[in-house]
């Protein structure tokens, strides 16, 4: 199943590995905790080389360079089994299956914060590690400094090229890319990674919430409103640059000039 995301790609300054097939898409945050990006940024710098990561969201980002604790995917399903089991049985009983399955992490909660016990079965149950695991390795990214670079366009021509984007989105079919997934089960209901720009607003299409054209215009409106949070979310981000210039040698020459200070 192809994923409608373009990447990225910095010719004669870096290697890139590409990653745009996902089989599994309920289970993308693994695939991509699984790509071996710490081992290739590893190799990279015993080459003396510096690693450029292009493209991606927020939640990669956080993902490479802090890990992945809280920001965990789950399976819907088997949250609302355990809101049953709670609502049913009580906050002591998902505590007590939380210590049979993860005594280390039942030990450093009470069963009355029962959000938690039950944040860290479903870790448990979608990655197979405890999520004490995903908490160390986010406390340890601490090897290497990271800088983000973010483009900074004028907002009239961000837009533009998102409108453009999107049309090629279309073009391309994304339509019948999601018309693919339904017929393969998979629904923002229940599956939180198609509930995403795009995805959804295609799946309401289908299904009479919308006419095309409007679905179009909400892909549109809405991947706007998210390129302004994404700037939002990097301004809070130590260490990243903006990059207001147009020009491709401008660029590159105060990335230079950052990296090496």
């Amino acid at each position: 199943m192809k994923i409608n995301a373009k990447f990225s790609s910095l010719k004669n300054l870096c290697k890139i590995l590409q990653l745009n097939d996902l089989q599994q898409y309920h289970k993308f945050l693994i695939a991509l905790s699984n790509i071996n990006a710490e081992k290739i940024i590893d190799e990279l710098h015993r080459h003396d080389k510096i690693p450029v990561v292009c493209g991606g969201t927020g939640l990669y980002l956080k993902a490479l360079t802090g890990g992945i604790s809280e920001g965990t995917d789950y399976d819907p399903a088997y949250r609302e089994e355990l809101m049953m089991l709670r609502a049913e049985n009580g906050n002591q009983y998902i505590y007590t299956m939380l210590e049979q399955k993860d005594p280390v992490s039942a030990g450093r909660m009470l069963p009355q914060n029962w959000k938690r016990v039950i944040r860290a079965l479903e870790v448990l149950e979608f990655t197979g590690k405890p999520i004490w695991e995903h908490h160390n390795k986010s406390e340890n990214k601490d090897d290497y400094r990271f800088f983000y670079f973010v483009l900074n366009p004028e907002r009239e021509k961000l837009y533009s090229r998102i409108n453009l984007r999107v049309d090629e989105m279309i073009k391309n079919g994304l339509a019948n890319e999601v018309k693919s997934l339904l017929n393969l089960g998979y629904h923002y209901s229940k599956n939180n990674c198609l509930n995403t720009v795009g995805y959804k607003e295609i799946i309401e299409c289908i299904e009479g919430k919308h006419d095309f054209e409007s679905a179009v215009d909400l892909i549109k409106r809405n991947s706007r409103r998210y390129a302004k949070r994404q700037m939002t979310w990097f301004r809070s981000v130590k260490d990243t640059v903006f990059i207001d210039s147009e020009n491709k040698q401008e660029r590159l020459e105060m990335i230079i000039n950052v990296i090496s200070d």
